[in-house]
């Protein structure tokens, strides 16, 4: 330890331990036998540095402990690299940031050497020594310079300030940061809002932002074009509840606070009319919608929400219209008083299996729809003839031309009704049937020929015997 390291020791430890009495420059010179005006000088260099404090009263000086971080710790543990140079460009004091920053060896004393002569990276750069060099002929400088390190790609913020010492001399303070790290967030940040805003602006879902009172603060192009406006100005006089018929239900979603899908509907004539939004378009249209809130980043309850929408009008009422007409056709499917069957061909026509059968053909081929539905034609009922009723589907299914079935039996049996089909191709390349059971009219034909040779015996016996006349 060197003298006056030995020294200001002392001295710091004797104002310690008299703390907190405060203790005179006579007092402690007495304490320690050293020259007055030596102790002095000592206190005013120690109180520079932020090591010891100073309390007048009246005319004397009485000196205590800082209370506070040395200014030397204080410098030492700045993150910042700093260095401080003389008028001369000398260095007069470096922090351990600066020493680890520019890659200077622990053991290489560079207090007192002229900035320049030491070739450090960074500050040899011809840019920054011409600014330096203004700052010390008091000229125009800038305050703060960004290098880039060739060698490293890494970026660093290099600060100038002009000082002065406690004597009035001028110094310079340069302080660097490598902002490397901060540089590359604030890119990825620039790209990250200029995607955001891309996809704002491009995307074929309307996006609108609004506030907890339903003020809408932004809204992207293809919104405007779903509600049939021109441009921003003929909504931001509109309100998020105005669009909606059902202001309750985004009520309860902002109430709620948390993501969700939900429906939409719009009047745009009750909208022109009472709200004044110039929509070209009118009547009713139907939204689906994404709700979400905005997250604050210091959290607490959410102030901004958006929607992402798209119109489904089309859609919902073409889902409508298909509904009434699936259940149109199930009426009449269900309850005509023909027959129905639908199958479906399978190994090229060669057999069929059971799509669906209305409530008339259970009755006529008493049988019940569960005990057919997925099963094979052919195999259900193995006494269809054949090949005639086969070839006939083949024919049907390959040419599309519709045919009548002459009446046949799926069962061999007297009590087995006899049916007539219809067979015809549909577009989603089934097979239907209307049946129709015929069992009465066969029966009638078939006891033609039996009634007419009875009324023929009947009428001969109701003939008077012939009479026969002898010459």
């Amino acid at each position: 330890m060197s003298d006056y390291q030995d020294k200001f020791s002392k001295i710091v430890d004797l104002l310690e331990e008299r703390s907190p009495q405060g203790l005179s420059i006579s007092a402690i010179a007495r304490e320690l036998g050293m020259n007055r005006a030596s102790v002095s000088k000592y206190l005013e260099m120690l109180q520079s540095s932020g090591d010891v404090s100073m309390q007048r009263f009246g005319r004397s000086k009485l000196y205590t402990p800082a209370h506070q971080v040395p200014f030397s710790e204080l410098f030492d543990r700045l993150s910042s690299a700093i260095v401080i140079l003389d008028a001369d460009l000398r260095i007069l004091m470096v922090n351990t940031s600066f020493i680890k920053a520019l890659g200077i060896h622990r053991e290489r004393n560079i207090i007192g050497a002229p900035l320049f002569d030491l070739n450090l990276r960074i500050l040899s750069d011809p840019a920054i020594r011409r600014n330096i060099e203004r700052i010390r002929a008091a000229g125009p400088y800038l305050a703060e310079m960004q290098h880039i390190e060739d060698s490293t790609n890494h970026i660093h913020l290099i600060e100038f300030a002009p000082i002065a010492s406690r004597a009035g001399k001028p110094g310079i303070m340069i302080s660097l940061r490598d902002i490397t790290a901060w540089k590359n967030a604030e890119v990825a940040l620039k790209n990250s809002e200029k995607k955001i805003r891309t996809i704002f602006e491009t995307a074929p879902s309307g996006i609108v932002f609004f506030a907890v009172d339903g003020t809408i603060l932004n809204a992207n192009r293809a919104s405007l074009r779903i509600l049939g406006l021109k441009d921003f100005q003929e909504l931001v006089n509109g309100n998020i509840f105005d669009i909606s018929c059902y202001k309750g239900k985004i009520l309860e979603l902002i109430r709620q606070g948390k993501v969700a899908e939900t429906e939409l509907v719009c009047d745009f004539d009750l909208l022109k009319q009472e709200q004044r939004i110039p929509s070209s378009r009118s009547g009713i249209a139907y939204f689906d919608v994404v709700f979400t809130p905005i997250a604050l980043d210091g959290g607490g309850a959410p102030r901004e929400f958006a929607i992402l929408f798209w119109d489904v009008t089309t859609e919902r009422l073409t889902r409508k219209e298909l509904v009434f007409k699936e259940t149109r056709y199930r009426s009449f499917f269900e309850n005509t008083c023909n027959g129905v069957l639908i199958y479906e061909p399978v190994d090229d026509g060669n057999e069929y299996i059971f799509k669906d059968i209305n409530h008339a053909t259970e009755q006529i081929l008493r049988m019940k729809k569960e005990d057919l539905i997925g099963r094979k034609l052919f195999e259900v009922f193995p006494d269809l003839p054949d090949p005639d009723v086969r070839n006939a589907l083949i024919r049907v299914l390959k040419t599309e031309k519709p045919e009548f079935l002459l009446p046949l039996q799926y069962r061999k049996g007297k009590d087995s009704p006899w049916i007539w089909h219809y067979i015809f191709k549909l577009p989603s390349g089934e097979i239907a049937s209307f049946m129709i059971d015929v069992s009465d009219a066969i029966r009638e034909d078939a006891e033609g020929p039996l009634r007419a040779c009875g009324m023929h015996r009947q009428h001969s016996r109701d003939q008077p015997a012939p009479v026969s006349h002898a010459d």
